[in-house]
Parts: C-alpha cells; sequence; structure tokens
C-alpha cells in the first residue's frame, strides 16, 4: 500500500480553533480553494454520499460549525479538516520528498533512524498515529498528528548533538528522511524566530 504524508508548518492554536469557529470566511476561502478537488471526490464517492455520507463542502461546513456530525463517517471529516488546514497555511506546505509513495513499515524503519541518532523528542509516531484533535470524529482513513514548536527545538537540539559518524551509520534514504524531518522542524523554529507572536509547530496528516 502506498501512503504519502502532507506536512504543514502551522499555528496550532488558530488551526484548532478553526475546529467550532462558525467562519463564514475560511469556508469561503476553503471551498474557493477546494472547489475542483471536491468535485472529484463526491463523484468518487456518490455511492457514499447517496447513502448518508456528507459531501465534501458538507463535512467542512460541519468541521467549521463544530458539528453536528454523521456516525461511521470521520475519514470525510477528517479530510475536510486537511482542506482548512491547507487554506490557512497554504503558505507553509514543507516538502516531504521522503514521504511520497511509500510502505508503512517506512515509518518504523525513519523512527528507528530518528532513535538511532537521539532523536527522542519529537518522534515520528507522534506525527502520523496522535489522531484528529478532539473535537472531530476519529477517522480511520486518514492519520494525523502535531509536533510543538517546543518539541521541534528539542529535536533540533538533539541533531545537533549528534556525531557525523552516527549519521554515516544509517542507511542513506534512512538518514535523508531524518534529515526531510529536520527540516520540518527547523521550519517551525525558523518561522516562529521570524514572527515571535506567532507560534508554529508542524502538523502532518498520512494519507
Amino acid at each position: 500500500m502506498s501512503l504519502c504524508l502532507d506536512v504543514f508548518a502551522v499555528e496550532l492554536g488558530p488551526l484548532h480553533d478553526a475546529i467550532g469557529s462558525r467562519d463564514q470566511d475560511l469556508l469561503r476561502r476553503v471551498s474557493y480553494r477546494s472547489a475542483g478537488q471536491w468535485t472529484e471526490e463526491d463523484d468518487y464517492f456518490a455511492e457514499e454520499i447517496a447513502a448518508g455520507a456528507p459531501t465534501s463542502r458538507d463535512a467542512t461546513l460541519a468541521v467549521i460549525n463544530g458539528g453536528p456530525f454523521t456516525e461511521g463517517y470521520g475519514t470525510q471529516y477528517g479530510s475536510a479538516f486537511r482542506d482548512i488546514c491547507g487554506t490557512m497555511f497554504a503558505d507553509f506546505v514543507l516538502g516531504n520528498e521522503y514521504f511520497s509513495g511509500f510502505r508503512t513499515g517506512w515509518l518504523v524503519d525513519v523512527g528507528k533512524g530518528l532513535e538511532q541518532l537521539g532523536i527522542t523528542t519529537p518522534k515520528l509516531d507522534d506525527l502520523v498515529f496522535s489522531g484528529m484533535p478532539r473535537a472531530l470524529p476519529d477517522s480511520e482513513g486518514i492519520g494525523y498528528g502535531e509536533w510543538t514548536n517546543a518539541a521541534c527545538r528539542a529535536g533540533l537540539a538533539q541533531w545537533q548533538a549528534s556525531t557525523p559518524r552516527q549519521r554515516e551509520a544509517l542507511h542513506p534514504e534512512v538518514l535523508a528522511a531524518v534529515e526531510n524531518c529536520v527540516a520540518w522542524m527547523s521550519a517551525a523554529a525558523e518561522i516562529t524566530d521570524q514572527f515571535p507572536d506567532e507560534e508554529y509547530g508542524v502538523a502532518a496528516f498520512l494519507l
């Protein structure tokens, strides 16, 4: 099974606050940005929608309004949350060169690589398998996780403390993926340094 990890530098507070915000301007922005994608998704899930699943727009409306949520369709609401995140932080999409079109075991390999270098905060599992924010239904079809700004800075310090010998001991592709993760941490720290009133972390969606 081929998986993809979509990664963003985000202000976690405002992202969470979007759930239940009833922000109609945000709904319009998401609708405009995602119109073509929504048409394709609704065509693909036409049978499910006929059986009671929410359309892409209805799922997004429910997330922004904080409900109501139709039981059994957590994936649709998770997808809507991803569209909201992608709209709010469209300028902060992070590179996923080593996390696009991968097998599940790859996450285990990279996680072990991070640990071998002493990078234990943050953990890759936290970025993938933490689950949707509590205000949303559980989603079986889309994984989600976050790294706080503090966790990113701790990870950067651990990366900087690792030695060239430790890094060379990793398989080259694993090391490249670890460096991809370090780039996400760096982006969160650097954007926050640039805008001190805004604290950025990392959010990721496993598709």
